[in-house]
């Protein structure tokens, strides 16, 4: 890395967003409030008896609502392998 790009010498060290840049960011007044990401897949829960439980627009939802923990190795294990999760429900992903 050329000296003009590390340390005290880049434009951006030691910047930091002010309190009124980062709330115009946050909430309803970033970009991506309220909408679901083009690649975001609905969830359906289903119960042992096939019976759909619950549909969540995304993946995190559903992990959420079921109060699992690691998301990226639990959640989707169960999803791609089509176990039961805790003796009650399936978890099966229909693109949007």
């Amino acid at each position: 890395m050329s000296e003009a790009k590390s340390g005290t010498n880049h434009p951006f060290f030691g910047k930091t967003h002010s309190p009124e840049s980062r709330a115009q960011m946050s909430g309803p007044n970033h970009h991506m409030y309220g909408k679901v990401a083009s690649f975001a897949m609905t969830i359906n829960v289903y119960s042992l008896a096939n019976v759909l439980v619950r549909s969540f627009s995304s993946q995190v939802d559903a992990a959420n609502w079921l109060n699992i923990p690691s998301f990226r190795t639990t959640f989707l294990g169960y999803l791609s392998s089509g176990k039961v999760w805790n003796n009650q429900y399936v978890f099966r992903k229909s693109v949007l």
